[in-house]
């Protein structure tokens, strides 16, 4: 099973250079902001991103071995929950409907993470987490630089401390 870990987590390694990062690294620079200007862009973005933090977390908390981790997850569902029921009604003033299912990355991310568990499953979750919180962070502050004004920017502005500091968060977590 760790041998299969590993094969995940190479995997996402070769597809997306920040999951080739060791939990344990120093925090890495955060990737550049993305340059999305337009609410329905980043409306569907976020919300994709949303739930996959809460697909992925809940998960954790059912498949993670460590209870640091599964501790990271549950926080993660509870905010992420909270990002989502914040963002529905920034986005609807913006005549929007946010995302309700992954996108095909993130589904085939969350579908190859169920046949993990134990300690496998935690690096695996780590690096998936990594990566979500550096793209996310990255979004919403190119967001929050470059987009429409309006609730969804309100909404990216006061979303992003709290995916900051996320992203300091996963970068402590260790496969135990």
């Amino acid at each position: 099973m760790f041998v299969r870990a590993l094969l995940l987590t190479a995997a996402f390694a070769a597809a997306t250079p920040a999951f080739a990062q060791d939990a344990a690294a120093p925090a890495a620079p955060a990737a550049a902001p993305v340059t999305v200007t337009e609410p329905a862009d980043f409306a569907a973005m976020a919300s994709v991103s949303n739930l996959f933090e809460i697909e992925t977390s809940t998960l954790a908390i059912e498949r993670g071995q460590s209870e640091e981790v599964k501790a990271f997850a549950q926080q993660m569902v509870t905010d992420h929950t909270k990002a989502t029921q914040d963002m529905a009604p920034a986005a609807e003033a913006e005549g929007l409907t946010p995302a309700t299912e992954l996108d095909q990355r993130h589904q085939a991310i969350v579908d190859d993470m169920t046949n993990l568990e134990g300690a496998d499953f935690d690096a695996a979750y780590i690096a998936a987490q990594m990566q979500a919180h550096d793209e996310a962070v990255a979004l919403f502050q190119g967001y929050v630089d470059g987009g429409a004004d309006g609730p969804l920017k309100d909404f990216a502005a006061a979303t992003l401390p709290t995916l900051q500091m996320h992203q300091e968060h996963v970068r402590g977590l260790s496969v135990q």
